[in-house]
């Protein structure tokens, strides 16, 4: 690295320092996180991936929508399940039945019909609140941790659902694309914690999910 852009660099790590090690206050009451009763038992279904619109629980499909493989998705289960076994003093129900989406009853291509869908889902299988983890799109790093020719960027969502009453408690979203520090000096917390490499996007994925633990109180 030139001299010049390491000096760039090694300032804007000791401007940002200061702003990271204070603790940033919540703008609104949506950014505080949700506090569940450890009493309640969670269902947890395996991730899908909703590729039309009727499949959806609420929002849209991605333009350019990028597809994961089913590989790849067990492998999330894994990482999921094993952070919510890292949580204390809750219990998870690990749903392992991954039944196609494309079995909906559709009555309208337009619009999202997913929630009655998981919300039959999470009767038939006894639950009473039920997580659905999803993958909206999907794309995995071309290249190494050193080097790039396309950054990982995924998009995961979160429903945290009363099965009892068919509604949707939370939700939890997370996105992201990941940049170089040189092209968005905002990213300096997620530089320096995944030590300046290329990550993939499993790497990004188990970031949302623990924004999701966050979120949704789990």
């Amino acid at each position: 690295m030139p001299p010049k852009k390491l000096l760039l660099l090694l300032l804007i790590f000791v401007l940002c320092l200061g702003n990271l090690s204070c603790k940033r206050q919540p703008k609104s009451t949506a950014e505080v996180p949700i506090v569940l009763s450890h009493g309640y038992t969670i269902s947890v279904a395996p991730f899908t991936q909703p590729t039309t619109p009727q499949e959806l629980i609420l929002g849209r499909i991605p333009e350019q929508q990028g597809v994961i493989n089913a590989n790849d998705l067990q492998m999330l289960d894994q990482e999921f399940k094993h952070i919510l076994y890292s949580k204390k003093n809750r219990r998870y129900v690990f749903l392992e039945s991954r039944l196609p989406l494309t079995s909906l009853n559709t009555h309208s291509a337009a619009q999202p019909q997913g929630l009655n869908y998981w919300v039959e889902y999470g009767r038939k299988h006894g639950a009473d609140l039920l997580l659905v983890p999803q993958v909206l799109n999907w794309h995995e790093r071309e290249g190494s941790r050193a080097g790039v020719t396309q950054s990982a960027w995924v998009r995961v969502e979160f429903f945290l659902l009363r099965i009892r009453t068919g509604q949707i408690m939370h939700r939890s979203i997370f996105e992201e694309k990941q940049e170089a520090l040189t092209d968005n000096f905002l990213n300096i917390g997620s530089f320096l914690k995944r030590r300046g490499t290329w990550v993939t996007a499993t790497d990004l994925a188990k970031d949302g999910m623990q924004k999701a633990c966050k979120d949704l109180g789990i």
